[in-house]
């Protein structure tokens, strides 16, 4: 299973931004593969995103990588470890994506 984890918050304009023009773009990506999209959504960019904004499933990922202050963040997760994360839009675009894109054909091998 391959997992991207999007963090952000719903006041940064980077995270609207991205959910905008590069979501809707990423979740055709990722149907109907053994993929998905996991979003872990904080109160306001001025807080980090703490262990009270994940599901009781997801807290594996607040372990791993504590709370979270600088948004849009973005994890690439492959069974069920953390192969990749990334902060900003432009390293999603320049360094996850490709990433991304590596896992999923070797998926389909």
């Amino acid at each position: 299973m391959i997992e991207v984890v999007y963090l952000g918050t719903d006041d940064c304009f980077y995270c609207q931004h991205w959910q905008a023009a590069r979501k809707p773009e990423l979740l055709a990506l990722l149907r109907g593969r053994q993929a998905r999209l996991v979003e872990i959504k904080g109160d306001t960019q001025d807080q980090p995103i703490t262990a009270r904004h994940y599901r009781p499933e997801q807290l594996w990922l607040h372990r791993d990588i504590g709370d979270v202050r600088g948004v849009p963040r973005f994890l690439l997760v492959v069974e069920g470890k953390v192969v990749l994360r990334v902060h900003g839009t432009s390293n999603y675009s320049a360094i996850l994506e490709p990433r991304l894109r590596a896992e999923l054909a070797r998926q389909r091998q």
